[in-house]
């Protein structure tokens, strides 16, 4: 369920993923560099929820970068569905706090999944191959696969 300043919706929302970086390495695949860095140092916090000052702190221990920087990253990320948040009043007034809308690897599959439909979609039969012959299996495991996936590009045609 996604709460979004302390309400939570009826509707679920699935995470955004726009583009497929091919040169861009694990999460950058998918993400900016500081995106990913905000998401790698979010799931990798001890505590959630996490403010932006948290994430800021974390994170400017390897990199100068501005807390407003941070701020509209974090803003970005809840945008595109892969951030939860809502408000916490504390000794400066009010603030946003965030948590991750999935864990990493439900991220990273449902990323992946993206891709791949995206790519089967345009490209049928040519990445069903590609996809079964980069494994490393037998011929005959090879042919049987195929078959269960043209199979299975069918059906979804219908």
């Amino acid at each position: 369920m996604i709460v979004i300043m302390g309400e939570s919706m009826t509707e679920e929302k699935k995470p955004e993923v726009s583009q497929y970086n091919i040169e861009g390495k694990a999460l950058e695949a998918f993400l900016g560099p500081l995106e990913a860095n905000v998401m790698d140092a979010i799931w990798s916090s001890k505590k959630t929820p996490v403010s932006v000052r948290e994430i800021h702190e974390k994170l400017k221990q390897t990199k100068t970068l501005a807390y407003t920087t941070i701020m509209s990253t974090m803003d970005r990320l809840f945008e595109k569905n892969l951030l939860d948040r809502k408000i916490e009043k504390g000794r400066g007034g009010l603030y946003y706090v965030y948590w991750p809308a999935l864990e990493r690897q439900p991220f990273q599959k449902s990323a992946v999944r993206e891709v791949l439909s995206s790519l089967i979609n345009n490209f049928g039969d040519v990445v069903t191959n590609c996809l079964v012959d980069e494994t490393c299996l037998s011929e005959e495991e090879r042919k049987v696969i195929k078959e269960q996936l043209n199979k299975n590009i069918i059906k979804k045609k219908e």
